[in-house]
């Protein structure tokens, strides 16, 4: 029977519906005075660890030191969670020139806190902490002192206090001037995207690994050695295989030793009663089977959470639907070549690290919302490839998956096709979407070092929404959708990615705008970009922009940019390429004189993206071309 608490009353409950920043809340800076007073940090535009970790850190008590800065060109106080998040931010390359130079940066003190190095070497504290001055305080760095999200650096106002903390739990003691020179290893976008090679090198040895499994010698018949394939399972000795012939079985399996279940044209039928095939041992092999029967229940029941943990709500909604395949605390599981047919969910994998799903068909509801995940990973790295999702909810739903790797798969008729939750470092490589309700792939809850590349998605209510931070989204076509790209993961690089015929190519609604957005492709979209409020954007790097189909400016010499800035959120500019007359308004000398005032004057800016650089012909022509001349979504299994 279907719980009656609804997966989007769930989503409401542990917050994972993330509502966009209230301007109102957050404090203005008085930048009149020399030096401007701290503010309340809940007041502040907050920037840092993900939320994952911030949550993990505030469950147990932990402290992590925070920062707040205010800008001279900015108007909101920004407060940063980790002082390696702070001084990453503050010493990366064109931050000066987007928010000005700091007019006062503020650290916790934890000088008179209780500060201790508990267990593990968690920074805990037995009493609030302060400000103080960033320059004025003292560091304690490469001690023992640790946070969810890594090594802390814990601030004193005073070099006696540091000095005593460095004694009971190890480190030195820095000044500002050379914290700010200190080396997090806090990687960048860059690192990011040069990591996508060896990420796609080590799955395929993941994936290698897995295929192993498939080669384990048979030990158990079913209808030879025993009658059902439970008997069979139960019969069978570890790392061997059971072999299902031809027909169809109406049981429900437990696999709780390492072997192999291998059909052979083999139906297994739960009989519309809960999980079909439950995995609780490691280094099980599942292949050439198809399930159907799967129970209708697509949320578990949250009031048994199995332990504390902040997410255990969740955890224990979403983890225990009903599916097809149901592996729990079961490293190195292998799924191939299985055909799913559910009214839930395809695949729940809880604590399933190394587990590779491939060549796996997953058909679920029509109607999305009657649904659930084709694929859930839970709380550990999985690979999933080669595989077509047709229907339900979310073809493939992350929850505190870091590592994951989603790639060379085919989505259709769902919600989202991809949907990540607080996984970081994730890998979302050649997919593709076609008709999604709502998007194709989106990234929520402030993750971190997401990759997602080389993707196809259309028709779609949006293509790729990004949430977060330090993450790379380059080389993927996105065409016909209500909105193309979602550039709201910050200190991102968004490069090389075609974005066709949508009512809004990419929509900027960070509160920072500390993103790079080069050699993109925006072609003939009812609007190129629309920007929320904040500084003004720019769309450039190295010389080098995007192309803006109509932007072109009379007194081009053909060169590879224009010799003009365009900005596709300007009145003017944005119609350049739905009526001529633009082109002459553009060049009136009231315009372009409001337009370098906008551009120099802080009272004068708003919400705006200026491209100076924009390229007078695609980046990528053989790709616009293949977008602007294919006339059907068609796309094969």
């Amino acid at each position: 029977m279907r719980s009656t608490l609804s997966p989007w009353q769930i989503v409401t409950v542990v917050g994972l519906v993330v509502a966009p920043i209230v301007f109102g809340a957050a404090f203005a800076a008085d930048l009149g005075s020399e030096r401007p007073d701290p503010v309340p940090f809940d007041r502040t535009v907050q920037r840092g660890i993900t939320m994952a970790d911030e949550q993990r850190a505030l469950s147990r008590d932990i402290s992590v030191p925070r920062a707040e800065v205010f800008y001279s060109q900015y108007r909101y106080v920004v407060g940063y969670v980790g002082l390696d998040r702070t001084v990453a931010a503050l010493t990366e390359p064109g931050h000066e020139q987007q928010f000005g130079y700091p007019l006062a940066v503020y650290v916790s003190d934890y000088s008179g806190a209780g500060a201790t190095c508990g267990e593990r070497g968690t920074l805990r504290t037995d009493g609030p902490t302060g400000w103080t001055a960033a320059i004025e305080a003292h560091y304690v760095v490469n001690g023992s002192t640790r946070a969810p999200s890594g090594p802390v650096v814990v601030p004193f106002g005073t070099h006696a206090d540091a000095a005593a903390f460095a004694d009971r739990c190890g480190g030195r003691v820095i000044d500002w001037s050379i914290l700010r020179n200190h080396s997090f290893g806090v990687e960048g976008p860059l690192a990011v995207r040069e990591q996508v090679t060896d990420r796609r090198s080590t799955t395929n040895e993941t994936v290698q690994t897995a295929r192993t499994l498939d080669t384990r010698p048979v030990s158990v018949v079913v209808g030879e050695d025993a009658p059902t394939v439970q008997a069979a399972v139960d019969a069978a000795p570890p790392n061997t295989t059971v072999v299902v012939p031809n027909g169809s079985y109406h049981e429900r399996v437990t696999v709780d030793d390492p072997i192999t279940l291998r059909g052979r044209n083999a139906t297994l039928d739960g009989g519309g009663n809960g999980t079909v095939v439950r995995v609780t041992a490691d280094r099980v092999g599942l292949t050439g089977l198809s399930v159907t029967g799967v129970g209708n229940q697509t949320v578990g029941n949250t009031s048994t959470a199995e332990d504390s943990a902040w997410d255990a709500t969740v955890t224990a909604a979403y983890g225990n639907s009903d599916a097809a395949v149901a592996a729990r605390n079961a490293s190195a599981l292998s799924v191939s070549n299985v055909t799913v047919e559910t009214r839930s969910s395809g695949f729940v994998l809880r604590r399933t690290p190394d587990a590779v799903v491939e060549n796996v068909t997953v058909n679920g509801t029509d109607n999305w919302q009657d649904g659930f995940m084709g694929v859930v990973g839970m709380h550990s790295d999985v690979v999933v490839q080669d595989s077509t999702f047709r229907g339900g909810r979310d073809g493939i739903y992350l929850h505190r998956a870091d590592g994951t790797v989603v790639r060379d798969n085919t989505f259709r008729d769902g919600r989202f096709g991809v949907h990540l939750m607080y996984t970081s470092s994730a890998l979302v490589a050649d997919n593709t979407a076609r008709e999604q309700k709502y998007a194709g792939i989106v990234v929520m809850t402030n993750p971190e070092g997401n990759a997602v590349v080389g993707n196809d998605v259309r028709d779609a209510g949006s293509g790729i929404l990004m949430a977060g931070s330090r993450s790379y989204v380059g080389h993927n076509v996105v065409a016909n959708t209500t909105r193309g790209l979602s550039a709201n993961a910050g200190r991102s690089l968004y490069e090389d990615n075609v974005v066709y015929g949508s009512d809004i190519g990419i929509t900027a609604a960070t509160v920072l705008p500390s993103n790079t957005v080069t050699e993109n492709d925006f072609v003939a979209n009812d609007k190129h970009a629309v920007s929320g409020p904040g500084p003004l954007r720019w769309y450039t790097d190295d010389g080098r922009g995007n192309y803006w189909s109509g932007a072109y400016d009379l007194s081009v010499d053909g060169g590879p940019t224009l010799t003009r800035p365009y900005s596709p959120t300007d009145t003017v500019d944005r119609r350049l390429h739905h009526t001529d007359s633009a082109v002459v308004l553009r060049s009136a000398p009231s315009v372009r004189a409001l337009r370098a005032l906008r551009g120099t004057t802080p009272g004068f800016r708003r919400g705006s993206i200026v491209d100076t650089h924009p390229l007078s012909a695609p980046a990528h022509p053989e790709t616009v071309a293949m977008v602007r001349n294919e006339t059907t979504t068609d796309v094969s299994p």
